[in-house]
């Protein structure tokens, strides 16, 4: 018996009918779930658990990470990729570029995607530019102590009271503390407003740290869906930076990504502005995997307008776009999910020993453990 679903609710109350009536025979179940997944597989006998989006994933993620790949292994560790040779496929380590972490950490820091943060971060920056500017100014013109001098500064900043000596000062002096004082109270509007925006609304990205925006060499997938959530784990599993982009602040599986330390940005994929701010025509590719065909071509078209030379990764579920789209326009590399997660699910459901489904051009082939390739009765695309 087998069982596919998009919905796990419905995969699990069919699973558990089919072992009322017969409690012997085998069930292959798609859930995408890990939690209920794992559930499944304790509570229901002869039972093998799957899903569309692990079945998928490697081969979507391949082709982003390298040109001449055609999936991802992430069975070995670290995972290593999987490339066509004349023979076959081999696998291969992945050649990543090397990520340097302070060079990323200064750029997530210069450049901030969110506009709180960057409001945050620039007021902070000002506040402390003129606390030092304030404490020279005061060493200069008044003659005090650099403790004096930077205790004034901070009490000027702080709206407190002006430092010691200035009403009697030099009217330089004077005029230039006037002017920071004017500064500073931009200043302190800025860090305050993007700091209860940042305390207040929902944070989906970061200054630093894993939820930070990447801004050279990294993966932008499109659609949060279910396959654009297990692609973005297979891309952070093998050390890649990813992105994800969505246009449901409230969808399920954007909790899930910020669970897992996923950047995700709120917006329409086909926004060429929303692309540029990604930093686009630095990435290593783009897959647009939404569960709309024209809305992934659409996507497709946009990132070739503001990144012409970007690697574009294109998911289609319906064979005749498919077709139309590799034929007609060239936009990207094609993967219809449904015939690839259909090669893998009749396979195992017939007995079949493949664990993993890889494409080679415009074919389907099960790949077993020991790396024997059989071709699949079912072509990649249509």
């Amino acid at each position: 018996m087998v069982i596919v679903s998009r919905r796990d609710a419905m995969a699990l109350r069919t699973a558990l009918m089919v072992r009322f009536l017969d409690a012997d025979v085998p069930v292959l179940v798609t859930i995408f779930d890990p939690t209920m997944a794992r559930e499944v597989r304790k509570s229901i006998e002869h039972c093998v658990v799957t899903s569309m989006a692990d079945i998928v994933a490697p081969s979507l993620a391949g082709p982003c990470l390298g040109e001449d790949l055609v999936a991802v292994d992430e069975g070995k560790d670290p995972p290593v990729g999987v490339r066509e040779t004349d023979e076959g496929v081999e696998q291969v380590p992945l050649q990543l570029p090397r990520r340097r972490q302070l060079v990323a950490l200064a750029q997530s820091v210069a450049r901030p995607f969110d506009k709180s943060a960057a409001l945050m971060l620039w007021g902070a920056l000002g506040l402390i530019g003129l606390l030092v500017v304030e404490t020279v100014l005061l060493i200069a013109g008044l003659g005090l102590g650099l403790i004096d001098a930077l205790y004034g500064s901070a009490k000027t900043l702080a709206t407190v009271d002006p430092a010691d000596g200035v009403s009697g000062g030099p009217k330089w002096v004077k005029s230039a503390l006037t002017v920071t004082m004017l500064v500073a109270l931009v200043l302190e509007a800025a860090f305050t407003a993007g700091l209860v925006n940042r305390l207040i609304d929902r944070r989906l990205t970061g200054l630093a740290g894993q939820r930070a925006v990447p801004r050279r060499d990294h993966v932008v997938v499109v659609g949060l869906g279910q396959v654009g959530l297990r692609l973005c784990r297979l891309l952070q599993h093998c050390v890649a930076g990813v992105v994800a982009v969505d246009d449901r602040e409230d969808g399920e599986n954007v909790g899930h990504a910020r669970e897992g330390g996923l950047p995700v940005v709120i917006g329409r994929g086909g926004d060429p502005s929303l692309l540029r701010r990604l930093s686009l025509d630095h990435a290593l590719a783009l897959a647009a995997v939404t569960d709309d065909d024209l809305q992934n071509l659409s996507i497709a078209m946009a990132a070739r307008a503001v990144a012409p030379d970007v690697r574009v990764v294109l998911r289609v579920g319906d064979g005749r776009v498919a077709n139309e789209t590799r034929s007609l326009f060239r936009v990207g590399l094609v993967r219809d999910v449904h015939r690839i997660a259909a090669a893998l699910l009749a396979a195992q459901a017939t007995g079949s020993a493949a664990t993993r489904v890889v494409c080679r051009g415009d074919d389907a082939h099960l790949l077993h453990e020991d790396g024997q390739l059989e071709r699949a009765p079912i072509a990649a695309t249509a």
